[in-house]
């Protein structure tokens, strides 16, 4: 069998795009997922021998098993980390219907897709599945209500499969607070609200969680 491998979902930008850098410079045999298409994606370490490109998009139901078919089936799965996400800021009532089934499909539908698919090479490795969620499914967010309910669901998950997965597997959910990344602008925060120096920055955040998973 050949090196573990890592797999990064949610690794074009921000936290995921950090955690792939730290696991390059270990030397790790990586997959990383994104929205974005290969060409688009300027950042040498996605050319790397070590590293195979899948471009998913999450809402999609059969995300989950194009992202599973891309591990290379002669390695063990070490860790797999998902932190792709969509936010929302503002007041429930101005969000669209779609917005909301965007936020439960992306933040919640699919992590679940994606710990059903990866089950058996985790089961099989002992490994670590890692889900990015965030301070606000424990604290009151107004103007985050849909983002913060979404958070608050995959925690319940979390939980629970940690609960079913003990002794064979690991989960394990971190909660960032903000971060210095593109994610606050593309939710439509208004900058002012996030422009704190004492806010961390991805790498910083990034480092923590691959040193909660075990990194």
């Amino acid at each position: 069998m050949s090196a573990d491998v890592t797999l990064i979902v949610g690794a074009t930008d921000g936290i995921g795009l950090e955690l792939a850098r730290l696991h390059t410079r270990a030397g790790a045999r990586l997959v990383l997922c994104g929205r974005r298409p290969a060409h688009e994606l300027a950042d040498p370490l996605f050319a790397g021998a070590d590293v195979t490109y899948v471009q998913a998009e999450l809402r999609e139901p059969a995300a989950a098993a194009r992202i599973g078919a891309a591990l290379p089936p002669d390695a063990a799965l070490a860790r797999a980390y998902v932190c792709a996400a969509q936010g929302s800021y503002g007041p429930l009532e101005n969000d669209a219907p779609e917005q909301i089934e965007a936020l439960v499909a992306v933040n919640v539908v699919a992590p679940m897709r994606l710990a059903h698919t990866l089950a058996p090479r985790l089961l099989a490795s002992g490994g670590t599945l890692v889900l990015l969620s965030s301070v606000a499914a424990d604290l009151p967010c107004p103007d985050y209500a849909v983002y913060a309910a979404t958070k608050a669901a995959l925690d319940g998950f979390a939980r629970s499969l940690a609960v079913e997965w003990r002794g064979r597997a690991h989960v394990q959910a971190v909660h960032p607070g903000a971060v210095r990344t593109g994610f606050h602008a593309k939710s439509g925060v208004p900058p002012e609200l996030v422009a704190s120096p004492r806010i961390p920055s991805a790498a910083h955040v990034a480092a923590r969680v691959h040193a909660l998973a075990g990194g």
